[in-house]
């Protein structure tokens, strides 16, 4: 995966861009044969895509991606910018082309669900077979091909992060530069359905201080919930389900795809991975704010700012610490998977390695130089990570690294920062494709894109969400061995014993402080899968939003989603759309469960809002027993357009 690469030319100025064009438009060189392979399996449209036929006069940008790489996880907002830049012109088509690195990505159904947790609506063609990828010549994750509307005029290409504002500015200008030529034909964007349940892609778990209660990073519905361990039931909602980085009220604060938590007293602090920040969680004032990270992507490879002056890069997940001298936990460890390397965070006024001391709100790197390898060292500068994206801390000073894209398990001294291996990988630290299904020791262990670690205090042992295995294994760090532990090693939904029971890439996992009961997120599932470690079997905690109040605190009771009826709009025409809910007599909007509402849009996509009109919002109206929502818009073709709202209330 290629964070920053060099483009073969640089044409961000009007006249530039338009010289660069006409010279590739008569250049053999730089004639190609676009066209899909057969028989490929298309997501977010509702039947393959051709240049013979939907893409005919279209400017389209290919996106070479792989799912499991942060690197085109950051490409994703710039494809998005560029979509609804050109909405409304129709002559611009973005289509991610997954070519997968590992064995597990190849398949459509994975795929499937990779595109519904990223968000991702434009059109996606899994070419399991790289057959587009070797004729284009692509080498590396993430790379963007822009091809003209004359069918087979390579355009231009960029490779890696470090030149999307170009690929923007870029696809601008050949806009420009073709005008009328375009095609403005829609091309049958369609929408995957949201998965029935409470949860939505769970990303990481904790247990609670208490034991009484778990907390779920519902990645996917942004927020963070509070389930009872025992029933299931919702006792908490953190976030307003939609995507932002609002603070505030914890129905009104926002997160972005959050993953890692972790909680100190009456504290929960959370990994805001897409926002790139660390937020904390006051569970007893129900309020969020943000403790670090500017809210933009970083490339820092150092730190050493203070709150949210700091710049950080997905932050996947965190574990709380201590610092040297201090006789309770001060600092955060964070996974910071978009820079490859393992950062520290200062809750307080704390002493660190070598002496130095930092003041509170401090964000730095602690081991990793930046570099994507699997490189051990005792030098914690000079040692490398690939996308570390799990991390569980032991009572006795090491820290427990899932190293995801070399599909490692490795160890870090809590002392002075030195990494060691545990087992996975390869002794080239640069082959990061040394994968597979093997139990066994050290370097003979095989693993697949791992996620998660929990470390076991009462077994001495280290439980690992191996992902793309589908399955949960365990780690004897004495002796560096890995061993299966449940999951046949097929993706699926299946509760009963270790050696029957399967998951579908799970994403995190905990263990209860006696050891007894390992709680996974089972991410593609879902679900909160529960292996009693006593006896060997799987089941599900099924997760409810309950009724009735429960110890002062209102329970909530989930409507059905509405969905208004819909209203054809003609081409360029505008309307205003108005929806009333009837709530139950004696009921209104539950605050701490905020209500939603999205305008959906069947066939076309090229409808714009009025200034000020968002596309989805909160539910914030309470007149009497009824609650309403409105919004203008203008169509640029003609469009079947309604509301889907989903109601909360008590």
């Amino acid at each position: 995966m290629i964070p920053y690469g060099q483009p073969k030319t640089n044409p961000t100025g009007k006249k530039v861009i338009f010289d660069h064009i006409s010279s590739v438009e008569n250049n053999p060189l730089f004639q190609v044969n676009p066209d899909f392979p057969g028989g490929l399996q298309w997501f977010n449209v509702a039947e393959p895509l051709g240049y013979d036929k939907q893409l005919r006069g279209k400017i389209v940008v290919l996106d070479f991606f792989t799912y499991c790489c942060i690197n085109c996880v950051h490409v994703l907002p710039t494809l998005a910018r560029i979509e609804a830049s050109h909405r409304g012109t129709g002559g611009v088509v973005v289509i991610g082309v997954h070519s997968a690195k590992f064995q597990n990505e190849k398949l459509s159904e994975n795929i499937r669900n990779a595109v519904g947790r990223n968000g991702i609506s434009h059109p996606v063609v899994n070419d399991a077979g790289i057959e587009l990828w070797d004729r284009l010549g692509v080498q590396c994750w993430p790379t963007m091909v822009v091809l003209g509307p004359r069918k087979g005029s390579l355009l231009h290409y960029v490779v890696g992060e470090a030149y999307l504002e170009e690929l923007v500015h870029f696809v601008d200008g050949a806009v420009q530069y073709y005008g009328k030529e375009l095609s403005l034909d829609p091309i049958g964007v369609t929408k995957l359905e949201p998965p029935a349940g409470c949860l939505r892609y769970p990303g990481k778990v904790c247990v609670d201080l208490s034991g009484a209660v778990l907390h779920v990073a519902d990645t996917g519905n942004n927020r963070v919930v509070t389930v009872d361990r025992g029933t299931g039931a919702i006792c908490h909602v953190y976030g307003s389900g939609l995507a932002g980085k609002t603070d505030g009220r914890s129905s009104e604060a926002q997160f972005n795809a959050p993953q890692g938590i972790a909680q100190f007293r009456s504290t929960l602090y959370v990994a805001d991975t897409e926002n790139h920040l660390l937020r904390k969680i006051d569970i007893s004032a129900g309020t969020i704010s943000t403790i670090a990270g500017t809210g933009r992507q970083g490339n820092d490879l150092e730190g050493g700012k203070q709150g949210c002056t700091q710049e950080m890069s997905s932050p996947w997940d965190i574990v709380m610490g201590t610092a040297p001298g201090s006789d309770h936990p001060n600092l955060l460890y964070v996974a910071m998977a978009g820079t490859h390397q393992l950062w520290v965070h200062f809750l307080e006024d704390s002493m660190w390695l070598k002496g130095s001391r930092h003041v509170a709100g401090t964000s730095l790197r602690f081991c990793g130089s930046g570099e994507e390898a699997n490189r051990n060292n005792s030098y914690p500068a000079k040692a490398a990570f690939a996308q570390p994206s799990g991390l569980s801390a032991t009572s006795d000073g090491i820290l427990y690294v899932a190293d995801s894209e070399s599909s490692t398990i490795r160890a870090v001294s809590l002392t002075n920062g030195s990494v060691k291996d545990m087992v996975g990988g390869a002794i080239d630290p640069l082959n990061l494709f040394a994968f597979g299904d093997v139990d066994g020791k050290g370097r003979e262990c095989r693993l697949q894109h791992p996620l998660g670690v929990a470390w076991c205090e009462k077994r001495r042992i280290v439980y690992i969400a191996d992902s793309y295995n589908h399955k949960i294994k365990t780690l004897d760090p004495a002796a560096k061995v890995c061993s299966s532990l449940a999951g046949t090693g097929h993706p699926g939904l299946q509760d009963g014993p270790f050696e029957v029971a399967q998951f579908s890439e799970p994403g995190g996992l905990c263990v209860d402080a006696g050891g007894h009961f390992l709680y996974v997120a089972d991410t593609n599932n879902h679900a909160i899968r529960v292996l009693d470690l006593t006896l060997k079997t799987v089941s599900q905690l099924i997760v409810t939003v309950p009724q009735g109040p429960v110890g002062g605190v209102a329970r909530r009771k989930r409507a059905k989603h509405h969905t208004s009826s819909p209203v054809l709009v003609p081409k360029h025409g505008s309307a205003t759309l108005m929806v009333k809910f009837q709530l139950p007599p004696s009921c209104h909007l539950t605050e701490e469960v905020p209500s939603t509402w999205q305008l959906v849009l069947k066939g076309s996509p090229s409808v714009s809002c009025a200034p000020g009109q968002p596309y989805q919002g909160s539910v914030v109206e309470d007149i009497g027993a009824s609650v309403a929502v409105t919004t203008n818009f203008t169509a640029e073709q003609e469009s079947s357009v309604v509301v889907e709202a989903c109601i909360y209330y008590c």
